[in-house]
């Protein structure tokens, strides 16, 4: 969840960030937030959620495709 991202222009801002980080492989925007594919192996999940919220959104919430575990982010 990314909270914060309700216009055109705020959405492609998060899409610009996450696109820049290293091990991203795709950025789709989808209702509320983003679907995500990376490579756990050259980035975690905290240090996207941490690149969200240094962009100025709330990023919060996530879900790992892979296993399907869910979880709130407290960073």
């Amino acid at each position: 969840m990314i909270h914060d991202m309700h216009t055109p222009a705020a959405e492609e801002a998060v899409k610009a960030v996450l696109e820049k980080l290293p091990a991203i492989q795709a950025v789709r925007l989808v209702e509320g937030g983003a679907w995500i594919r990376y490579n756990p192996i050259g980035i975690s999940k905290g240090e996207i959620i941490t690149a969200i919220r240094q962009s100025g959104f709330r990023a919060s919430n996530f879900q790992d495709s892979a296993t399907g575990d869910t979880g709130v982010s407290s960073q």
